[in-house]
């Protein structure tokens, strides 16, 4: 008998390295969604527009990907918060190089 597999789509805005930690916590596959036919230039292979595949994880129990799905939203959300303190960091390390010229 085959096994049922689940799906969950991840939003494109989502950092792929947190995805890529929930997949092996919780034991899922990571694979990307098809490309849609008119999405790339059939002569030169380059995208006709800006698409940018979903990542999607797939395992074998609805419960494996709800919980993986809370797992990163929560760490997604705690990187946004560090984002802006990063941001000022970065931009004093800028300032301090230029100040010594």
């Amino acid at each position: 008998m085959e096994e049922k597999k689940y799906t969950l789509r991840i939003p494109r805005g989502i950092a792929t390295g947190i995805v890529l930690e929930a997949a092996g916590r919780f034991e899922l596959e990571f694979d990307q969604e098809k490309a849609p036919d008119d999405a790339f230039d059939m002569v030169t292979g380059l995208p006709t527009k800006d698409y940018v595949p979903h990542a999607v994880l797939r395992g074998d129990s609805p419960e494996k990907l709800t919980a993986a799905q809370e797992y990163i939203y929560k760490k997604h959300e705690e990187w946004l918060e560090g984002v802006e303190e990063w941001r000022k960091m970065r931009r004093e390390q800028i300032q301090r190089k230029i100040r010594k010229k």
